[in-house]
C-alpha cells in the first residue's frame, strides 16, 4: 500500500493515504502504464509503507541516478526492508558484495576490474555466435512444431543463458541449473518482497557458490579464453577480486543478464505482435534491429523499478529527503514521460538515438547493456523474418510473478507461413 503525499513550495506534508499501485493485481501487472500516467501527472506523490518515495518523471529518476549522494547500498536505507536483506549471505555486516549495490570507492574498483573482463570488444566477438544459437533455437522450435512456438519457452529464456554460459566457460550440459537460481534470487528485488522469498533465495545462492567454487578452483589451475577465467584474473592498480567478490559478480551476471534480457526479448516480441505495422517495419528493414531494440527497451522496460537512499540530507526538485530515506526510480513510468518523449505511448521503431532508462543511468548504468542489446538486435529482425504472418495464440497472457523484473511466463504463436528461404541457413545449437 503506497500513502499519497502533496509536494508544495518544495515541501511534503501528508495528504491523505490509500494505494497508489499494486504489484500483485492481476491488471496492473498486465498493463502499469495507464497507472503510472496517472501517477506522472497528478500534483502529488507517492509513498510505499516502507517509507520509498515513487518517483515516475523521467526528470525526477535522472536526477536521482545522477546524484552521487543517493546511493544503492542498502546499509543506509533505514527500516524492515534492511533489516532483511542483512539475511542475505551476499549482504554480511562487512558491506554489499554485489556491485550493484556498492558505492565509491568499492563500486569504482569492483566495475573497472569488471570492464577489463566485459569489454564492448569481447561482447562483439560473440555476435557470430549469438547468431548461431538463435538460428539453432528457431530451428529446434520448430522441429518441435511446425505450426507455433512459444517465444518464452523456446527463445527469450533459454538464450540469455546460454550466452551467459558461453561467457563464463559453463559446460553445456550443466546450463539447465542456473535458471531456478537466478529466478528465486530476482525476485527479492521486489518492493516490500514476501519475508519467504528471502529464504527460498538463499538455497540459490548456495547453488551458485557450490557450482562456481568448483569451476574458480579449475579455471585458476587452467585458464581458459572465458569471462570466469578473465574475472580471476583481472587487475587494477595491483588489486583482483576476492573470492565473495567473484561469487557475487558471476550471480549478478545471471540474474541481471538472465532474468532483464529475458524480459526485453518477451517484452519486445509482444510489442510487435500488437503492433503489426512496426513488425512489418522491421521485416522490411533488418538493418535497422539495433535502433529497434533501443524503441522496444523504452517502450516495455524489463527493469520496471530501481531504488536509491539518500546518505545525507538533501533537496531533489523540490523533494526533500533526509538522510536513511529511500526513493523508487520508476524507470518504466519515466520512459513514458511525454515531457520526454512526444507521444510516448506509441511504438515507433525508427524513433531514433537510445535516450531511454532502461540500463538506469550514472553510476549504476547497467554493464551487461551491450549484450543485452547485441540479444535484442539478433533475434526480433530474425524471428520476423522467418515468420512474417505469426500470430498471437492467445491474448490472455500470463505474467511472471514478480514485478521489478517484469516479464511474461509464455508467449504462444501461430506460426503461419514460415520463410523457409530465411531457415535454410539456420544450423545445430552449438
Amino acid at each position: 500500500m503506497l500513502i499519497v503525499m502533496e509536494r508544495t513550495n518544495r515541501q511534503v506534508k501528508d495528504l491523505s493515504s490509500g494505494i497508489a499501485f499494486d504489484p500483485s493485481d492481476h491488471s496492473f501487472v498486465v498493463n502499469p502504464y495507464p497507472r503510472y500516467a496517472e501517477l506522472r501527472e497528478a500534483p502529488v506523490l507517492h509513498r510505499t509503507a516502507e517509507d520509498l518515495w515513487v518517483l515516475t518523471r523521467h526528470e525526477d529518476v535522472m536526477s536521482v541516478l545522477r546524484d552521487a549522494r543517493m546511493s544503492s547500498d542498502p546499509r543506509h536505507l533505514q527500516g524492515v526492508r534492511a533489516e532483511r536483506r542483512q539475511d542475505m549471505p551476499l549482504f554480511g555486516e562487512d558491506g554489499p558484495k554485489v556491485m550493484l549495490f556498492a558505492d565509491p570507492p568499492d563500486h569504482s574498483r569492483l566495475r573497472r576490474l569488471a570492464n577489463k573482463a566485459f569489454t564492448p570488444a569481447a561482447v562483439n566477438k560473440l555476435r557470430p555466435e549469438v547468431e548461431r544459437m538463435v538460428n539453432a533455437l528457431i530451428r529446434a522450435g520448430i522441429e518441435r512444431d511446425p505450426t507455433s512456438l512459444d517465444l518464452m519457452v523456446d527463445l527469450a529464456e533459454p538464450l540469455p543463458v546460454l550466452v551467459i554460459c558461453r561467457l563464463l566457460g559453463v559446460p553445456s550440459q550443466d546450463h539447465h541449473q542456473f535458471k531456478p537460481w537466478s529466478t528465486a534470487i530476482a525476485r527479492v528485488l521486489d518492493p516490500s518482497p514476501d519475508p519467504e522469498l528471502f529464504d527460498q533465495a538463499v538455497p540459490a545462492v548456495v547453488g551458485f557458490i557450490s557450482y562456481f567454487g568448483d569451476l574458480i578452483e579449475k579455471r585458476r589451475a587452467d585458464p581458459r579464453d572465458d569471462l570466469l577465467s578473465a574475472l580471476i584474473q583481472a587487475e587494477s592498480n595491483g588489486e583482483s577480486l576476492t573470492t565473495s567478490e567473484l561469487f557475487a559478480m558471476i550471480i549478478l551476471l545471471f540474474v541481471a543478464g538472465h532474468e532483464t534480457t529475458t524480459n526485453l526479448l518477451g517484452n519486445g516480441m509482444l510489442a510487435l505482435l500488437r503492433h503489426r505495422d512496426q513488425l512489418d517495419w522491421l521485416r522490411r528493414n533488418p538493418e535497422q534491429a539495433a535502433k529497434a531494440t533501443e524503441e522496444l527497451l523504452r517502450y516495455d522496460s524489463p527493469v520496471q523499478l530501481t531504488a536509491r537512499t539518500a546518505t545525507t540530507d538533501l533537496e531533489l526538485n523540490g523533494l526533500e529527503l533526509e538522510k536513511g530515506e529511500g526513493v523508487i526510480c520508476a524507470l518504466a513510468a519515466a520512459n513514458r514521460d511525454p515531457r520526454y518523449v512526444e507521444d510516448p505511448d506509441c511504438l515507433l521503431l525508427a524513433r531514433g538515438k537510445p535516450t531511454h532508462l532502461a540500463f538506469g543511468n550514472g553510476l549504476h548504468h547497467c554493464l551487461g547493456a551491450p549484450l543485452a542489446r547485441l540479444e535484442g538486435a539478433t533475434v526480433f529482425p530474425a524471428i520476423v523474418r522467418c515468420f512474417p504472418s505469426m500470430e498471437l495464440s492467445d491474448d490472455h497472457l500470463v505474467y511472471r510473478d514478480h514485478f521489478v523484473l517484469r516479464g511474461l511466463s509464455s508467449l504462444p504463436v501461430s506460426l503461419g507461413v514460415i520463410d523457409t528461404g530465411q531457415l535454410s541457413s539456420l544450423g545445430a545449437l552449438p
